[in-house]
C-alpha cells in the first residue's frame, strides 16, 4: 500500500497537471474564438482588391499572422514573464476590436481590421506555451493543447455558422458577437495560468533551463543546427499551407462534397479528429530518452503525410465517404503538425541540453510557414480562379505530402549524425547561452 506522504504527493501532482493543462487548454480556446468565426462566413458575390472578398479576409488575417511569427522571433524569446498575463489580454482584447471595426467600416477597407486581428493574436501561443514548457509533463500538457488546433477551430466555425443562420447576424458581424460567448471563459483560464508554479531544479535538471535569448544567441544558436532547423522549418510551412486552405475553406470544400451539411458538422468532424489525434499522439509522450523521443516523433510525421496522401486518394477514387476521408485528412495533418510543434521542440532542447527557449525556434518556423501560407492562397486566387477549392486542394496536398516526406528523411538523417557527435565529443550543452 502507499503510504499517505506518497499519495499525498501523487494527489497534488495530478490536481497539478490537470490546473495546468486546463488553464493553457482554455485559454488557446479562447483564441480561437477571435480568430476563426470569420471563416464559417462565404460572402458569395463580394470581392476586394481584385480578389474574393473571403480570400482578401484569409490573406490579411494571415499576412497579420505571420507579421506577429516575425516580431515573436525576438518578442517572446526575451519576453519578460511577470507580463505574460497582462499580454495575452491585451493582445486579445486588441484582436476582438478589430472584429468590431470589421463590421463597421465599409468594404473593402475594413479588410485592413482583419490584419490588426491576426497581427494581434499571432503571439498568443508563445505566451501561453511559456507557462508549461521545460516541465516533466509537458509532452502531456503540450499534447491537450494541441488538440485546440483541432477541436478549438471546428467549435469556432460552428458558432460562426449558428450567428448567421439561427440568430440572423450578418456574415461580418457574426465573428464579434461569436468572440463575446469566450471572455468569461478567457478571464478565468488566463487568471489560472499565473497561478501555476514555476519548474522545478528536478524539470530544470532534465529538460534544461529555459532562458532569454538575445540576438547573437538566436544566430548562434541557427548556425549549430541550420541544416536540421531548415527542414524542419520547411516541414512545417508545408504543413502550415494544408492547415490553413483546409480550415479557411472547409465550408467551400463541403459544400462541393456534401451540399446538404448542417452547420454542427464542423464541430463534429474536428472533435472526432481531436480525440484521434490525441489518443495516437499519447503514444509519444512516456519517453523518458529525449533522443528517442526524438526518433518516434519523425516517424510519427512520416506516418501522418502517408494518411494525407492516402485520404487525398480515398477523396479522388471516391473509395470512402467524403467526410470520412476529410476527418482521415485532419489525423494526419494534426498528426505531423502537433508532434512538430507540441512536442519535437521541447525535445529537442532538452536532448541537446540547449539554454534557451522554445519561443524563438516555434516563431522562427512559424513566420516562414505563413509566409507560404499568403502566397499559396493568393497564387490561387490570381493564376487559378478557374480550379475549384477541392480541386486546389487535393492537388496540393499530394504535391507538398510528397515533399514532407523528403524533408522529414533529410531531418532525421542530419539529428541522428548532429546527436552521435555530441554524445562523441562532449558531454557538456551543445550550446550554452
Amino acid at each position: 500500500m502507499h503510504s499517505p506522504a506518497a499519495t499525498s504527493t501523487r494527489n497534488k501532482m495530478f490536481g497539478s497537471v490537470a490546473w495546468a493543462a486546463f488553464a493553457s487548454f482554455a485559454t488557446y480556446f479562447c483564441m480561437y474564438g477571435f480568430r476563426k468565426p470569420f471563416s464559417a462566413g462565404t460572402f458569395d458575390g463580394l470581392t476586394a482588391f481584385g480578389i474574393s472578398f473571403k480570400s482578401a479576409l484569409v490573406v490579411a488575417q494571415t499576412f497579420g499572422y505571420m507579421t506577429a511569427k516575425f516580431i515573436g522571433i525576438k518578442f517572446i524569446s526575451e519576453v519578460n514573464k511577470s507580463k505574460r498575463a497582462f499580454y495575452i489580454l491585451v493582445l486579445i482584447g486588441a484582436s476582438h476590436l478589430s472584429l468590431l471595426l470589421l463590421a463597421l467600416i465599409p468594404r473593402p477597407f475594413n479588410v485592413v481590421f482583419l490584419f490588426t486581428n491576426g497581427l494581434s493574436l499571432g503571439l498568443i501561443w508563445g505566451l501561453v506555451f511559456s507557462f508549461i514548457e521545460g516541465r516533466k509533463f509537458t509532452d502531456l500538457l503540450a499534447l491537450i493543447l494541441s488538440t485546440n488546433f483541432i477541436f478549438s477551430s471546428g467549435v469556432a466555425k460552428s458558432l460562426g455558422r449558428v450567428c448567421i443562420e439561427y440568430w440572423g447576424i450578418s456574415e461580418t458581424l457574426s465573428p464579434f458577437v461569436a468572440g463575446l460567448l469566450y471572455i468569461p471563459v478567457l478571464l478565468l483560464a488566463v487568471w489560472m495560468l499565473t497561478r501555476i508554479p514555476p519548474p522545478t531544479e528536478e524539470e530544470k535538471n532534465s529538460r534544461g533551463t529555459r532562458s532569454t535569448l538575445n540576438g547573437a544567441e538566436r544566430i548562434a544558436l541557427f548556425k549549430k543546427f541550420m541544416v536540421g532547423l531548415v527542414a524542419i522549418t520547411i516541414i512545417n510551412l508545408l504543413l502550415t499551407i494544408l492547415r490553413d486552405i483546409k480550415d479557411n475553406y472547409a465550408v467551400e470544400i463541403l459544400r462541393l462534397l456534401k451540399p446538404s451539411f448542417k452547420p454542427a458538422i464542423f464541430a463534429q468532424m474536428e472533435t472526432i479528429a481531436a480525440v484521434a489525434v490525441l489518443l495516437l499522439l499519447l503514444l509519444l509522450a512516456w519517453f523518458k530518452d529525449h533522443f528517442k523521443s526524438i526518433a518516434a516523433h519523425h516517424i510519427a510525421i512520416a506516418c501522418g503525410l502517408i494518411m494525407i496522401l492516402l485520404s487525398v486518394a480515398f477523396l479522388q477514387q471516391h473509395w470512402a465517404d467524403p467526410v470520412f476521408s476529410l476527418i482521415f485528412f485532419t489525423i494526419g495533418l494534426y498528426v505531423c503538425y502537433n508532434t512538430l510543434q507540441c512536442l519535437f521542440l521541447d525535445r529537442f532542447i532538452a536532448a541537446f541540453k540547449i539554454k534557451g527557449n522554445i519561443g524563438f525556434f516555434f516563431y522562427f518556423m512559424d513566420s516562414i510557414g505563413y509566409l507560404g501560407s499568403c502566397f499559396i492562397i493568393v497564387n490561387k486566387e490570381i493564376l487559378g480562379s478557374k480550379v475549384n477549392w477541392l480541386d486546389y486542394f487535393t492537388r496540393v496536398s499530394v504535391i507538398l505530402g510528397v515533399l514532407g516526406l523528403i524533408c522529414i528523411a533529410i531531418s532525421w538523417i542530419y539529428f541522428k549524425r548532429k546527436y552521435q557527435e555530441n554524445s562523441l565529443t562532449t558531454h557538456e550543452p551543445v550550446l550554452s547561452v
